[in-house]
């Protein structure tokens, strides 16, 4: 199963939602896509609402979203519930959270209090327990095969650098240093794409609560990579002073942050950031060059700024900074 083209694909989902509604008279709507193979729909039936998730099986896995979205849930954590499971086609039927991405509604009188929020989501999702064997290790090998990323799809194939043997050293070592630095960080529980595009503005919650989608590709891995996720987004940015107030809210609230002092944690919240938009300038081009979406292209400067910004700040990536400076300049 799963190896249909589009229509039979559709076809199927129909008759699978004929027999599990047990009523034909419903309305499918597809909702926009992601960065993933995986498509959406609004369903709508005597006056319901729902979403339809058709997930590939030979592309996508869909008990892991199953296995996350249940722990999230124990976690008190809004998420879409699971309806329907049909595990052999790849189809969903999941509660539906609305329209209301987060990031439409952030504005200069909104931020702090929907990112007090978000923050305060995000530390009911580091009660999950990181000793789930279906949570894989976001380790240092792991951020390696992300990083390299960057150099493939962004250094070589985007912007066609040829680098000499030094400037490949360099970048190498480079990368390697960032993942130990991050790879020491206290472990928790990472949804992996924690953003503003990801969380979801819950209209019938009497407190502004926020639902969270997305999660599936969640892992064990260092503690900031949320947080870094959120207040560091590819898609809207903040000034560094405001970014900071909300990782001081973070870590003065945080149980993980006793080892650290706020000077230490916003050193190790760069770095993570670090590693996270290293790997997203990779993506973001794969995602143009490979699968044929270029509506990431212009999320590039803003993610590209970021690097920039921390390779400056941080004596240690100096050499880094002045090689991004001489070589890389956006088309």
């Amino acid at each position: 199963m799963g190896k249909y083209t589009m229509h039979a694909r559709e076809n199927a989902l129909k008759e699978w939602l004929i027999h599990t509604l047990k009523q034909q008279d419903f309305q499918l709507a597809p909702l926009a896509g992601d960065a993933s193979f995986r498509r959406y729909f609004r369903l709508r039936y005597n006056g319901l609402s729902q979403i339809v998730m058709d997930a590939p099986p030979a592309k996508e896995d869909l008990r892991a979203f199953i296995h996350i979205a249940q722990t999230l849930e124990k976690a008190d954590v809004h998420t879409p519930k699971v309806l329907a499971i049909n595990s052999d086609e790849g189809f969903l039927l999941l509660s539906d959270l609305g329209d209301e991405l987060l990031l439409n509604v952030l504005g200069p009188e909104t931020v702090d209090t929907h990112y007090h929020q978000a923050i305060k989501t995000l530390f009911k999702i580091q009660t999950c327990s990181i000793n789930d064997p279906l949570l894989a290790p976001f380790d240092e090998t792991h951020m390696l095969k992300e990083m390299s990323l960057c150099s493939e799809w962004f250094f070589q194939t985007y912007l066609a650098l040829n680098l000499n043997q030094d400037e490949c050293t360099l970048v190498q070592q480079t990368m390697e240093w960032i993942a130990k630095e991050v790879a020491q960080q206290p472990l928790t529980f990472i949804h992996r794409d924690y953003h503003s595009r990801n969380l979801m503005l819950l209209a019938e919650q009497v407190d502004p609560a926020l639902g969270v989608i997305d999660f599936q590709d969640a892992m064990r891995g260092p503690f900031t990579y949320d947080l870094v996720s959120l207040l560091k987004d590819c898609y809207i940015s903040w000034p560094r002073g405001k970014v900071l107030e909300w990782v001081e809210f973070f870590y003065t609230h945080s149980a993980l942050t006793t080892d650290y002092s706020l000077s230490e944690f916003i050193r190790a919240f760069d770095l993570c950031g670090l590693q996270r938009h290293l790997k997203v300038l990779g993506i973001f081009c794969r995602l143009y060059l490979r699968d044929q979406k270029p509506g990431y292209l212009k999320d590039l400067p803003l993610t590209l700024k970021y690097v920039l910004e921390c390779t400056e700040t941080y004596e240690e990536l100096h050499p880094f900074f002045q090689f991004l400076q001489m070589k890389v300049y956006l088309p």
